[in-house]
């Protein structure tokens, strides 16, 4: 959350509640085992670059023309 409100410039609130029914306990992302069995590398692995380019997406997205197929 700090990375997203450094990276916007948005100093919004952060609510922490109770899990809800059904969610895990702990979440954790760990892609060595991925790397392991497979030789692969992620593309981008700077967090502040992913999330500025996951807000320019969602600014295009919100804001740019939409056609339909």
């Amino acid at each position: 959350m700090e990375m997203v409100r450094r990276v916007s410039g948005v100093n919004f609130p952060v609510e922490e509640t109770y899990r809800r029914a059904g969610d895990p306990p702990a979440l954790v992302a760990d892609s060595s085992r991925l790397r392991t069995l497979t030789g692969w590398s992620p593309r981008h692995d700077d967090l502040e670059f992913i999330v500025k380019t996951a807000l320019e997406w969602e600014e295009k997205l919100a804001t740019g023309p939409f056609t339909s197929a």
